[in-house]
């Protein structure tokens, strides 16, 4: 009895490491391109898997505010594997028009720098089925001139 006891909460936690859910370790943006249209931006997203077990990013939908301002949206296939206790990075690129921006480009102008969340959800694929998992992120990223140096 003991025994089948043992087991049974060494299963629960060995369920538990499976379906862990993945944290982010790091964000990094890139201004990779800007032209009269638009903005376009690669954040990289490093993961780290506390897992036991191995995880696959089978796809990813974003949202990207600006300045507090949903922006742009999008999902793309992931096809990136998490080992355990490992990391990997997720890169989302996104694009932004640049008519998009203009409530606030008159702000912008003049701080010369645009405040970002950027909420991710990851579809991870795990050996015991597939989970949604929402991460988020907050930063800012200098827009005039572009560049990808912080912000104050």
């Amino acid at each position: 009895m003991v025994a089948v006891a043992l087991f049974g909460l060494g299963g629960c936690r060995t369920v538990e490491g499976l379906t862990t859910k993945p944290t982010v370790r790091s964000v990094s943006v890139a201004v990779v391109g800007f032209d009269l249209r638009t903005i376009a931006l690669r954040f990289d997203v490093e993961l780290l898997n506390p897992g036991d077990g191995e995880m696959n990013v089978k796809e990813y939908d974003y949202v990207l505010q600006i300045e507090g301002r949903p922006f742009t949206s999008g999902a793309s296939p992931g096809g990136v594997a998490l080992a355990p206790h490992g990391t990997a990075r997720v890169p989302v690129s996104v694009a932004i028009g640049l008519a998009d921006l203009q409530r606030t480009l008159t702000a912008l102008e003049r701080r010369g720098e645009v405040a970002y969340r950027l909420v991710v959800s990851l579809l991870i694929d795990t050996p015991l089925g597939a989970f949604r998992f929402p991460l988020t992120t907050d930063g800012c990223v200098r827009a005039f001139p572009p560049a990808a140096h912080p912000c104050k």
